[in-house]
């Protein structure tokens, strides 16, 4: 196919490809756990994994695709929340290019993004969250029943009798847990698709869909 020759529609062909089923799976993390009641959000599972395949733009279209659907889909879900979303990609791309730019200042060469990196941008990401996701549920939306943020802030407020703290509290616990686990599944994948980079390239240097 003649799009196949440009290595630029090659990778903009799979970064919209990677970014769709990635905003799937996410969404299908955010509809189970709120299924079963799970006491995690699991639908960032792969935006970090998006910002550091394809980039800050990708991530933020995953983010914006992912809480789109579960606005629509999940009940009790907020649109303010897609700004929390957006702001672990956003997070994860500062790492990110902190890093490509110390490695360039460095070396010059290609490289691949560090697991101390994912983790830093998964804590940071849980942060973010942690304050945007709080404010939003504690100020506009007092009326929602999350299961996830419920069951830590059921529990601290029967201990502290304090709705605020509890909200805060509790709320920061749970993203926490929740971005790390979306930066190590995001580590992963993203070198789980190094892998196949190279042995795409080490098959005969063809790199049909990867840049």
């Amino acid at each position: 196919m003649t799009i196949l020759r440009n290595p630029k529609a090659r990778h903009f062909l799979f970064c919209a490809v990677f970014t769709a089923a990635c905003a799937a799976v996410n969404y299908f993390g955010a509809f189970l756990a709120a299924r079963i009641s799970f006491p995690l959000y699991l639908d960032s599972t792969l935006t970090i994994a998006v910002t550091a395949v394809c980039g800050l733009v990708p991530g933020i279209v995953c983010a914006t695709a992912t809480n789109l659907l579960s606005y629509f889909f999940i009940p009790n879900m907020g649109i303010l929340f897609v700004l929390c979303h957006i702001s672990t990609a956003v997070s994860a791309e500062l790492f990110f290019w902190h890093e490509r730019k110390k490695n360039m200042l460095e070396n010059g060469r290609q490289f691949s993004y560090s697991t101390e990196t994912f983790m830093w941008a998964g804590l940071v990401a849980g942060l973010t969250n942690s304050v945007l996701g709080n404010t939003f549920s504690y100020w506009f939306y007092p009326a929602l029943k999350i299961p996830q943020a419920g069951t830590a802030v059921q529990e601290i407020y029967v201990v502290t009798r304090s709705l605020l703290f509890a909200n805060y509290f509790g709320g920061t616990i749970t993203n926490l847990i929740d971005k790390i686990i979306s930066a190590t599944v995001s580590l992963f994948v993203y070198r789980l698709v190094r892998h196949i980079k190279r042995r795409i390239t080490m098959g005969g240097g063809r790199k049909y869909l990867l840049n």
